[in-house]
């Protein structure tokens, strides 16, 4: 298989700010470079597109060529090459510039992967005028590592299938093609709902897991303890869940805090503590009441903007009633676009 990995990965970040060859072990180069190195080695055909020669050393570049790897600067020539293309890139408006650039150089029917720095359901909405157009044969998934590739953790690949409203945003042979690639590295391929991966595989599948964590606390102790209705649960979760984002939304992640007063949260939540095995509330309970220095002081600083709580779904059924399919699907679009183009 034909594969063009973009971006070597930064190796100043791994090695010398995280030490990540301390903490969790592995061997340099770690990202996109080992990504490539490893589908190398499973004998694929890979090219490594990456600009910045000085990104790491020439030890570690040594590697990368000596196993099979052939590296350019040059993403288009990467683009002329791959079924499968991977971007390692940076977070931001470079990765939808690579990949704007790299789309009408790709062979036929060949698939364009995210990693870690944009959702694929947002890179699609990017490069939609040309997907609908010029390039229908173009496919639309996730090659997401969920780990930093050359660490131990690094046992799986998270690909993205069709998302919750049923799209399809690359063709099922795609989709196998990429389950195909993560198997040959000797890695699992998880495939998840597009508009799912990033939640899972990011690093933001931190707040997540705790998140879910507390979902599922309240729903067993509201269920089998309290004795709720399960519609009072779902409510109050989602009502939970949407301010918080809507806040983060609108006056970030200080003003978030700064609105719900961890003084007052850890009181209330106190008595929701009715079990023994609540570990996570009682983690969460620690870690409110103990806030560092710093960020009380952002949170003295923070300035809580004006925000509008929605119900998200209700919304969109509600504008795809008043204003139509097409036009309520286009404010949509334009909406995520705007939130998380940068």
């Amino acid at each position: 298989m034909k594969v063009s990995v973009y971006g070597a990965g930064n190796q100043e970040l791994y090695i010398n700010k995280l030490n990540l060859p301390k903490k969790f072990g592995g061997e340099p180069p770690y990202g996109g470079s080992r990504m490539a190195i490893e589908f190398a080695k499973a004998g694929h055909d890979v090219v490594l597109a990456e600009p910045n020669r000085g990104i790491m050393s020439e030890d570690l570049w040594r590697k990368v060529e000596e196993a099979g790897v052939k590296v350019v600067s040059d993403d288009v020539e990467a683009a002329k090459h791959g079924e499968v293309h991977i971007l390692f890139t940076p977070f931001g408006r470079a990765t939808f510039r690579i990949a704007k650039t790299i789309i009408e150089h790709l062979p036929q029917n060949a698939v364009i992967c995210n990693t870690c720095t944009v959702s694929p359901v947002v890179l699609y909405y990017s490069l939609e005028p040309i997907l609908r157009t010029k390039r229908k044969d173009v496919g639309i998934s996730s090659m997401h590592p969920a780990a930093v590739p050359g660490t131990p953790q690094h046992g799986h690949y998270v690909i993205g299938g069709k998302t919750t409203d049923n799209r399809e945003l690359a063709t099922e042979d795609q989709t196998n093609k990429l389950v195909e690639l993560a198997k040959s590295a000797g890695k699992e391929a998880y495939i998840v709902p597009a508009d799912v991966s990033s939640v899972v595989a990011d690093m933001g599948s931190l707040v997540t897991a705790v998140a879910l964590s507390g979902v599922l606390d309240y729903y067993s102790v509201g269920r089998n303890i309290i004795n709720v209705p399960k519609k009072m649960i779902e409510q109050q979760v989602i009502m939970t869940l949407q301010t918080m984002a809507s806040l983060v939304e609108t006056s970030g992640v200080e003003g978030l805090v700064k609105a719900l007063n961890p003084e007052l949260l850890v009181r209330s939540a106190s008595s929701m503590k009715l079990l023994d095995k609540q570990k996570d509330l009682e983690a969460a309970l620690e870690i409110l009441s103990n806030l560092d220095d710093l960020i009380k002081k952002e949170i003295e600083n923070a300035e809580i903007k004006p925000t509008t709580l929605v119900a998200a779904q209700s919304l969109v059924k509600e504008i795809k009633t008043l204003i139509g399919g097409a036009a309520a699907e286009g404010a949509i679009k334009r909406s995520a676009r705007k939130l998380f183009e940068h």
